[in-house]
């Protein structure tokens, strides 16, 4: 029976598949909180709209229900 002994270079070259893949993993999270932060912002932005749309909807059924009661005033 041989004992098979981890070289030192088989060891080194392990650290450094390691330390590129947890470098890689780093980088993409980053760019993943960057865009999650972008959606975020588009997000409020959205809703921001939507917001103005339906006060613009809410002021123009009110100068409608106004014109038809001058109207029927009339």
């Amino acid at each position: 029976m041989s004992k098979k002994y981890i070289m030192l270079k088989e060891l080194e070259e392990e650290r450094i598949k390691l330390t590129n893949d947890f470098e890689e993993i780093k980088n993409n999270i980053q760019k993943v909180e960057v865009e999650l932060n972008q959606m975020k912002n588009n997000l409020n932005a959205l809703a921001g709209a939507i917001q103005l749309a339906n006060r613009l909807v809410e002021s123009a059924k009110k100068q409608d229900d106004d014109k038809e009661k001058s109207e029927e005033k009339k």
